[in-house]
């Protein structure tokens, strides 16, 4: 065995542990016209200034040349530490080594595993990985996969010290939901501009325009806009932040809201601040909302008003399925008719969406009080009038 001396290398010492091939020449007598060192395993390790395990690296082939100071390795394989721990599994195809450890570019089929918390998978084809400034940066074809998400960027970079992952370029985060399967189209997909994602504590922020779309088990169309976003990951949640723009194209419906909080553990978007929406001939307000994109569900508390062509409906509480098309209104429910100045009051209705996004409500096994206004008619015989259906 032929030790080829270390590097003191800037915050520590890199130690190569190496096993030769054959008899080869000794590094004093090199020449640039001699073939490199082959050797049958290569074992790199590196610590930082004071002591603590940095890096390793191993593959079961390499060749070294010492007149360029340049290891080729195949299928490297090794453990990226923090805090003296182990913090990420790397592997590839090859790699390249320069200046006993100075830059380290990993190439084929690039991996690294996360392996505490989220355990987060990042791969891509090539990473140009600066051990000294705790850097790696992942330059083609990057991705982050956790459990049911997965992000991809045009660059993206890892810096080991901070687990702290920035993705450059065009920035996409999807979603799957229910039974994961990322083989098949993902549920939700979002635009964004730079993406900083915190590995460590899971804190995500991303510059926008903030554009996304969704399907759900119907195949309908939900489009989304959002200024910016801000999120964690391990909390299950990401805060579009204002404007908020929901559109669903079949229904001609948008929702315009505040700050609005995404929770794609749950399948939920809430927000706490007024809204306004809009769908066809209809348009609905209130003072919150809460969307259970599992349930197909709308729930607007805190004044609920709807209104259409005509009339207008206030009640304490809202809730619309749009699968099914119900529509329910509870809680001091009042419906104003301009025909015949008709008002009708209830604790409860329930309503149907019809054509052109119109609401018909019936109040079943409730009790309903109506005033009529009628106009004078001319002279004779009155004539009984049938109520007028309860219709919105």
């Amino acid at each position: 065995m032929h030790p080829i001396p270390g590097r003191a290398l800037a915050g520590g010492l890199l130690a190569l542990s190496l096993v030769l091939g054959g008899c080869q020449s000794s590094p004093e007598i090199t020449t640039p016209e001699s073939p490199p060192f082959v050797f049958r395993s290569l074992d790199l390790r590196q610590k930082k200034a004071d002591g603590q395990r940095d890096w390793d690296l191993s593959s079961p082939e390499a060749r070294y040349n010492v007149r360029q100071r340049l290891v080729r390795a195949r299928n490297p394989a090794g453990v990226l530490y923090r805090n003296n721990r182990p913090a990420f599994a790397i592997r590839a195809q090859s790699a390249m080594v320069f200046n006993d450890g100075e830059l380290v570019i990993l190439e084929g089929q690039v991996q690294l595993q996360q392996l505490q918390g989220q355990k987060v998978l990042i791969s891509g084809d090539r990473l140009r990985w600066t051990p000294g400034q705790s850097l790696l940066v992942i330059e083609q074809r990057p991705q982050a996969d956790d459990a049911s998400s997965r992000i991809r960027s045009t660059t993206a970079q890892l810096r080991q010290d901070t687990q702290q992952l920035t993705l450059k370029g065009v920035v996409q985060l999807e979603q799957w939901t229910g039974k994961v399967n990322k083989q098949v189209v993902p549920t939700t997909v979002i635009r964004t501009g730079v993406a900083d994602w915190n590995l460590g504590d899971g804190a995500l922020k991303a510059r926008g325009p903030v554009l996304g779309q969704r399907r759900d088990d119907q195949n309908t169309l939900q489009q989304l806009q959002a200024s910016r976003l801000t999120g964690n990951t391990q909390k299950g949640f990401i805060d579009l932040i204002e404007p908020v723009q929901v559109r669903i194209p079949k229904r001609q419906g948008v929702l315009e809201a505040l700050t609005t909080r995404w929770n794609f553990q749950k399948e939920t978007l809430t927000s706490s601040e007024p809204f306004r929406a809009r769908m066809e001939q209809s348009s609905l307000s209130g003072q919150n909302f809460r969307v259970n994109l599992k349930d197909t569900t709308v729930l607007v508390t805190g004044g609920c008003r709807l209104k259409q062509p005509g009339d207008q409906l206030d009640a304490e509480r809202c809730l619309w399925n749009w699968s099914d098309d119900a529509v329910l209104a509870e809680g001091q429910v009042v419906l104003r008719r301009q025909a015949n100045d008709q008002i009708t009051r209830s604790q409860r209705l329930e309503g149907k969406v019809g054509k052109q996004g119109l609401v018909v409500f019936s109040a079943p096994g409730d009790k309903v009080r109506s005033q009529l206004s009628l106009e004078e008619g001319r002279p004779g015989p009155q004539k009984k009038r049938k109520p007028a259906p309860v219709s919105f």
